[in-house]
């Protein structure tokens, strides 16, 4: 059948943001959300990995760490986006990493995505299976 290999890893961001008609959430506050993501894959890479997570990583941080989500077209219903609300925030994550799996010459896939954004609640985001 072949082998399977499953990488897990976290790491924190930290971002603000307002969440239109959502009470004392419509003013602008900010979280340290956890990000934590799983990829599958049954190849590794020429570096013997399924894939570097620092790439992962750095593709988040680089682009939302200390920013105001709601700047970003992604979540400015304004400009075509949603709200960011913490369930979208994971799907633009999952589908930002989604995207850059593809690129990898040993195509690992991203299983499912979660963002904590307080010590009681965080949102798992994943695709369906078709």
């Amino acid at each position: 059948m072949g082998n399977l290999y499953t990488l897990v890893k976290h790491f924190w961001i930290s971002c603000a943001h307002s969440i239109p008609n959502a009470g004392k959430c419509e003013r602008i506050h900010g979280h340290n959300y956890k990000i934590t993501f799983c990829i599958e894959g049954s190849q590794l890479d020429d570096n013997q990995m399924l894939i570097d997570f620092r790439d992962v990583k750095h593709l988040i941080e680089k682009k939302y760490d200390h920013q105001f989500l709601n700047e970003f077209d992604e979540f400015n219903p304004n400009a075509g986006g949603f709200a960011p609300s913490t369930e979208m925030v994971a799907e633009v994550f999952f589908k930002s990493i989604k995207d850059l799996c593809v690129t990898k010459t040993n195509k690992p896939k991203i299983k499912w995505l979660e963002v904590q954004e307080t010590n009681e609640a965080y949102v798992r985001y994943e695709e369906k299976l078709t």
